[in-house]
């Protein structure tokens, strides 16, 4: 033995140090063998510990002091729901639990390191809640915190199964605040629509537990409907929470605008391009695919081919331009043809102009011509069996206006297929007014439907003063007159011309009762 007072030899083993472990990591998994976290004071003391390494965490990311980290992650409670209330705030106080991660702190790389082994002992203790079959004010506040923070970085095999076990297990036995019940389900919803896309699922979850919330409510119906402006507008304002469960569906919404984008422009401005997709230009090329070529700041979708003056006719309407096949108008319009081989005042350069004549009904004009360019036959229409139950009609109007530019134009094949479709819908009309004579709406709009068509009518060309005869005629016979007698003052006081005939019909009809001493009724008439 050594003598006293004298030290002893320095082996290797003298200068070893102790070991240190990191307390997040000294315990393991329970599912792997490790029963500590099954005690429930080793929980709060392991659940304090995964605080302590949060606060760490925050400090390091060189953020504000802990007051404004606090006031940060309050705003987003705010609206995300339980760390508004301050019932729900005080609760966690008293259980140890921080305010709500903030969003800024969990973005940066440097933090990987501490974020994961944070988010892993969450999963220990999980894991230890569930197998201790913990039911206490502790574990809901524990999974609470867990569901926000795995929320934050998207990590869906952390805040799904953790949701599932709040609404299933916890809450039927430790029930929720209604702040809290409303948050949690919110982004349940969210996530089935946005990450799983599972809209039908969504809705249900929302029926079931009763969700009240309008934006989400609008999210679901943006995606619905593909509206990619509204949702986008709606992630915007939605708090950091819900922002990053909308983050999912950010792919499928941009290939949805870059989709409509495509349909409706030709080129657009590269700002205008990043601002309703949420993506910088490089982005949209090098991950969407998207093929479309820079042109200084405008953005070319479709390049237009050049087309030939000799193919086509350009129609300059009231500042409104409409391109039509020259060889359909040439074929059934004698106007055209003299137009264009003629120096006449309207056509000039290819292309012609009209002030007097409704962009709308020169297109419907355009429209007949090319039906009755095609190869096979077109045929006037049928009477309808029922007019009174068909809603959607052409207005008279529409086919007066056509008719009158077929006689203009000096194309009499249209001209007799639209007195057809004219005839046609006089009958549908009269029938339908004949036969729903307390129906004061529909006798009303057909009404008004026959006085719009008999004032576009021009009285000095015969053929247009025969259709108003038998408008007149066919109205007459078919229109309730209690109703025509509200609807002189209420509907067609602005068409005198057009109550002046109806009068001078009315007065026929008197004079026919009288000379045949019959009672004035109405009837239905076939035709005309």
């Amino acid at each position: 033995m050594p003598p006293k007072g004298r030290r002893g030899p320095s082996g290797p083993w003298g200068r070893l140090k102790p070991v240190v472990q990191d307390p997040l990591e000294s315990i393991g998994l329970p599912s792997k063998g490790d029963n500590r976290l099954l005690e429930f004071s080793t929980q709060e003391k392991y659940y304090t510990k995964i605080m302590e390494r949060y606060m760490g965490f925050c400090s390091d990311a060189g953020k504000p002091d802990e007051l404004l980290r606090r006031f940060s992650a309050l705003e987003i409670g705010e609206s995300a729901g339980p760390s508004a209330s301050p019932t729900s705030t005080a609760s966690t106080a008293s259980s140890g639990a921080p305010p709500t991660p903030s969003l800024s702190l969990l973005q940066s790389p440097a933090n990987t390191k501490g974020l994961s082994d944070v988010m892993m002992a969450l999963r220990k203790l999980r894991e230890g809640i569930v197998a201790s079959k913990r039911v206490d004010d502790f574990a809901v506040q524990a999974y609470l915190f867990c569901v926000r923070l795995s929320v934050l970085v998207k990590h869906p095999e952390s805040y799904h199964p953790a949701i599932l076990y709040l609404l299933s297990t916890l809450h039927p036995q430790q029930p929720l605040t209604s702040v809290e019940l409303q948050e949690v389900v919110a982004y349940l919803v969210l996530d089935a629509a946005c990450r799983r896309g599972q809209m039908s699922e969504a809705y249900s979850i929302r029926r079931e537990y009763g969700l009240r919330d309008p934006k989400v409510d609008a999210v679901l119906d943006a995606l619905a409907h593909d509206n990619y402006v509204r949702f986008r507008r709606l992630k915007q304002s939605a708090d950091g929470h819900r922002a990053r469960i909308m983050d999912w569906a950010e792919g499928e919404v941009r290939m949805q605008t870059l989709k409509a984008v495509g349909r409706a422009y030709l080129s657009v401005d590269l700002g205008f391009l990043e601002s309703v997709t949420g993506a910088k230009w490089d982005d949209l090329k090098g991950n969407d695919g998207v093929g479309w070529e820079l042109e200084g700041s405008k953005v070319v979708i479709k390049k237009v081919r050049a087309r030939s003056d000799e193919q086509t006719i350009e129609i300059i309407v009231k500042g409104e331009v409409l391109i039509a096949h020259r060889r359909v108008l040439v074929e059934h319009c004698e106007y055209f043809a003299r137009c264009l081989k003629e120096p006449w005042v309207e056509g000039h350069n290819g292309s012609i102009t009209f002030d007097d004549i409704e962009p709308r009904y020169l297109a419907l004009f355009i429209g007949v011509a090319y039906s009755h360019s095609s190869i096979v036959p077109l045929a006037p229409p049928v009477s309808s069996p029922n007019p009174q139950a068909k809603r959607a009609r052409t207005p008279l109007q529409d086919f007066i206006e056509v008719y009158k530019l077929c006689d203009r134009f000096v194309s009499p094949k249209m001209a007799d297929y639209i007195v057809k479709c004219i005839h046609t819908s006089i009958g549908d009309g009269h029938r339908a007014l004949y036969r729903c004579p307390s129906d004061e709406g529909q006798q009303k709009d057909l009404i008004r439907e026959f006085a719009d068509g008999f004032e576009a009518l021009e009285m000095m060309h015969p053929v247009q003063k025969e259709i108003g005869k038998k408008m007149i005629h066919y109205f007459c016979e078919g229109v309730s007159y209690n109703i025509w007698d509200k609807a002189m003052e209420d509907v067609v006081s602005d068409r005198p011309r057009f109550i002046s005939d109806v009068s001078r019909g009315f007065a026929s009809k008197l004079g026919t009762m009288e000379a045949t001493k019959r009672a004035m009724r109405r009837k239905e008439l076939t035709g005309p």
